[in-house]
């Protein structure tokens, strides 16, 4: 693992140690009754015309990704757009990304923007959006408020923050240097995929420099570890499902 400064955000994977999180996404609702997708679209437009700040976010995500209609991004922005005027976290967090560099040329990049709207999902307690917060305030050089938000999202279990945290504590300009969180952590986001040897080589070589006392402490962390993801990051996670589930809940 390379020294660095970088907060940039990753993909969320399923953890092997981090049980719970399994057993808190199968716990969201079924979509037992899986709508044909034009039937799904055409009664998310409904609840969008009764003023639906849901179905706004997810029909930006239908025109974002193509699902369900012809993709769309000049379609997907004004939808996001609404969506977050109409307070939707989600929708300002998707509306954030698109001045992150996700526009395509319909908006310019404009990361007091992107931080803009990208905080209303972080508050909200979305942990991607947590993570991109983090990097946007460490491109600001505001390494504290960038650690304070990286947390956040190290507590809901995201795995490139759990990583990005391991590497800041081993070498980053502002952050002292924490062996314990170094090995803890860089642990803990193995532990969320399968290592590769060099992952591991690293890890292991990285622990012989490590005091008994220093690789106590580490365990005591890993083994204390537990992950709390909001109920908005599982919700984000469950893509789809989501608006199936709004539309049931909705008819």
């Amino acid at each position: 693992m390379e020294n660095s400064s970088n907060l940039v955000a990753g993909a969320y994977l399923m953890p092997k140690h981090l049980s719970i999180l399994a057993a808190l996404l199968l716990a969201l609702p079924a979509c037992g009754n899986a709508q044909p997708q034009d039937e799904l679209i055409a009664t998310l437009e409904r609840l969008l015309a009764e003023g639906n700040s849901e179905a706004a976010y997810h029909l930006g995500m239908a025109y974002h990704t193509g699902s369900g209609v012809n993709e769309d991004r000049s379609t997907a922005l004004a939808m996001f757009r609404r969506a977050a005027e109409a307070g939707s976290p989600l929708g300002s967090y998707k509306l954030g990304c698109y001045y992150d560099g996700q526009g395509g040329g319909l908006v310019k990049d404009n990361a007091a923007l992107a931080l803009k709207h990208k905080l209303v999902a972080a508050k909200a307690g979305y942990a991607l959006a947590q993570q991109d917060v983090a990097a946007l305030y460490a491109r600001r050089g505001d390494m504290d408020e960038a650690v304070a938000w990286l947390e956040r999202a190290v507590k809901q279990g995201w795995p490139q923050a759990l990583a990005t945290y391991a590497s800041i504590h081993n070498g980053a300009e502002g952050i002292t240097p924490d062996p314990v969180k170094t090995f803890a952590y860089f642990q803990l986001f193995l532990e969320t995929q399968d290592a590769t040897p060099e992952q591991v080589k690293w890890l292991r070589e990285f622990a012989e420099g490590m005091s008994e006392s220093e690789k106590q402490s580490a365990d005591r962390i890993i083994n204390d570890y537990q992950p709390s993801p909001t109920q908005i990051t599982l919700t984000a996670l469950s893509g789809q499902s989501a608006a199936i589930e709004l539309v049931e809940r909705k008819n």
